[in-house]
Order: structure tokens, then sequence, then C-alpha cells
């Protein structure tokens, strides 16, 4: 008898392995698979700027055909060049008609869609007929006058709906004390959606032989409430009489809608295939049967996890921008630590070893306004996926 409850205690033991070895052997994949997921392009929501009531600008007046009508040509133009190259994503329009919508309808589509990615097209306006070329935002606070002035235009379509006071919280596009609280929000898709608006703005400056007036930030209320990478595409300005005839013709029209799938296209390939090179580190040698060399190995696993503790940090990111603020009061008043990447200002605060405290600080971030905080791990100073991240850990834990 005692024979057999030994030889079952053996079997259960070697079950009870068996699916722990399955456990640590599937698990970082199916993590990883969850992460890849969220880099697939499933569903784009493309926004036909103004609409109904509300014209946008309308240009020498020569034409009886406004910011509303070309905003909403290109981007049915831009829906079918990425229905026809790929039929797996699916193209929603916050408008395919001329009616109008309010800025808080246009990004409720698209969040209540949950859609990957976000494009509000516009056309551009100035009082001095000479300006001319195409522009780029993504969201932000610049210190640039202009940029906001262009912001303030477009977010005054807020007073064409009723009760705009109410909706949105005493926020009045035409006082700039009302911006003040764009300076703490950070989208946290800000790091893809400048990729996009770099793509885009490159396919302006070659195919479509548009000026580039380059990549800006501004704080347009249709890109500051989306959950996902958004960028708003000023195509041209209307008030330049040469750039008008342009974006009233087809074939002007389908440039701007040409490159814009193309930047699209380019974005979409980088995007998937940030994963698709990940090759499985953790490997098993079945052969590794000999009791002095798997301690050896272990010992010297230890050793290397040691390492990976200490170097492996997390650090919460609140703000990327494309001017650097770290002059700025209150980034001084929070210790953040910035990063320049080719122009790209990228804001950390924290130095944690331990994710729990990094949640802690996150918190503590949001609370204090930054409300797209979000954790970053680094190793060797290197930023790495959390997925990386995870599977240090479950190393560390494993050997422990």
């Amino acid at each position: 008898m005692s024979k057999l409850l030994k030889l079952y205690h053996i079997i259960l033991s070697n079950v009870i392995c068996f699916f722990l070895f399955v456990f640590f052997l599937i698990s970082p994949t199916n993590l990883f698979s969850q992460e890849s997921s969220r880099n697939q392009i499933r569903k784009i929501v493309i926004d036909p700027g103004h609409g109904g009531k509300d014209p946008g600008t309308l240009g020498t007046k020569r034409y009886k055909i406004y910011e509303k009508h070309i905003a909403l040509d290109v981007s049915l133009k831009l829906g079918e060049y990425i229905k026809d190259a790929f039929p797996d994503i699916e193209v929603i329009y916050t408008r395919e008609m001329d009616e109008f919508l309010s800025l808080y309808e246009r990004t409720e589509i698209a969040n209540n869609n949950n859609a990957d990615l976000f494009i509000s097209i516009h056309c551009d306006g100035f009082k001095n007929p000479s300006a001319y070329g195409a522009s780029v935002f993504v969201m932000g606070v610049s210190k640039l006058k202009a940029n906001l002035d262009v912001a303030m235009r477009e977010n005054a379509a807020i007073y064409m709906e009723d009760n705009y006071q109410q909706k949105y919280d005493g926020f009045d596009p035409k006082t700039a004390e009302s911006y003040i609280v764009f300076s703490l929000m950070q989208n946290t898709y800000l790091d893809q959606s400048l990729l996009l608006a770099k793509e885009v703005d490159n396919q302006f400056s070659t195919r479509a032989n548009r000026k580039s007036r380059g990549v800006k930030q501004a704080p347009f209320y249709v890109i500051s409430r989306t959950n996902m990478p958004s960028i708003l595409i000023e195509c041209g300005f209307l008030t330049n009489p040469k750039e008008e005839d342009y974006l009233h013709s087809d074939l002007g029209q389908d440039y701007i809608a040409s490159a814009i799938f193309r930047a699209f296209k380019l974005y979409k390939v980088n995007l998937e295939n940030v994963n698709s090179t990940f090759v499985q580190s953790d490997s098993v040698n079945t052969k590794l049967n000999d009791t002095s060399l798997n301690n050896e190995l272990n010992d010297t696993i230890k050793i290397i996890d040691t390492t990976i503790k200490y170097n492996l940090i997390y650090k919460v990111q609140i703000g990327t921008f494309l001017k650097s603020m770290i002059s700025d009061k209150l980034f001084i008043d929070i210790k953040a630590q910035e990063i320049n990447l080719d122009g790209v200002y990228k804001y950390y605060v924290g130095n944690e070893i331990d994710k729990q405290n990094a949640e802690k600080i996150k918190r503590k971030m949001i609370n204090l306004g930054f409300s797209g905080s979000f954790i970053v791990p680094f190793l060797d100073g290197k930023r790495i996926s959390i997925k990386e991240a995870l599977d240090l850990q479950m190393k560390r834990q494993k050997y422990e």
C-alpha cells in the first residue's frame, strides 16, 4: 500500500511539474499575443471637419464650396483607398453627408467604436492670402501663438452647439485661460500619433508636392478626448487663391487623399511589425540531466537575475512635446526627467525597481492632472516593452 502511495505522489509531482513547465513555456507567448493584438489596426475613424450649419473656412469666396465640403470629399476618398487596399479594416466616418456634429459627438464615435486610429480632416485659413502649405497636428500645448490660433478657430465650432457651456464644463475656445488645462493633458498614444503625423507630413512633401508646414502640437478639442492615436490635418489654405483652386479640384483632392493613405500604410506596416520579429528567448534544454551541471546553470542564472533585478527600472511617462518644457515651473516642481529623441521631448518621473511603486507614482501624476500618464520599463537605460519586463520578472520569480 505504501509503495502505491509513493508511486501516486511521484506521478502527482510529475503532473504538477508538467503543468508548471507548460505555464512558463506558453505564458510569455500569451502575453505577447495580447500585447501584439493591441498593435493591430482593425478599425479607423475618419472625421471630416465641420458640416451643416458650420461651413468652416470660407476661403476667398470665389466658390460656393467651403471647408466642410472639401474635408468631406477628401475623407471619403481616403476611406475608399483604405477599404480597397485593406478589406479587413473597418472604416467609420463621423459624417458621410453635409450635417452638423458637435466636437463631443465626433470623439464619442471614435471612443464608442473602440477605434484604433482617428484622423480629422480640415482646411486652413488666414487673413494673409499668401499663406499656404499643409500642416499636421497632434495633441499638445504649443508656445507658438499661431498654433493656438488655429486650434481656437477649429474649436470655435462649439459656439454653434446648444448649452455648450454646460456640455464642455465652461470651456471657452476664445479665451487663453481655458487652455491651461490642456497643458496637463497627455495622450497615452501621443508617440504613435507623432509617428503617423511625421509620415503624413513626409508624404505631403513627396507624393502631393505640397509645402510642408511641419508637424505641430496644438490643443484641438477633437483630438484631446480620443482614446487612440489621433491626428488633425490641415490640407492647405483656402484663403490662398492658388491653393484654393488646387483643393477644389478632383486631382488635388486625390493627391491629398493618396498622400494620407500612403502615410497610413507605412504607419500600419511599422506599427504591426514591431512585434513580428519577436523571438521567444526562453528555451528549455531537456538534455541537461546532470545534477552538477544543472546546479551550476542555476547559480549562473541567479547571478544574471540579480543583475536584471537592479537594472530593470520603471518610470512614469507624463508628457511628450515638440518643444522643451524642462524649464516650466510645473515640470521643475515634480522633478521631471527630460529625454530628447530627434526633437521629440519626453518627460518621466520616478526611478522605481518595484512596479507597484511606479503604479503609485502614476496615480499621483494622474491626480495632479497628467491624465494620460503611463508606466514605461527600462533595462540598462534602454526603453523596453511591458511584455519584455514581465518576461524578466517571470525569470526572476522562476529561479529565486
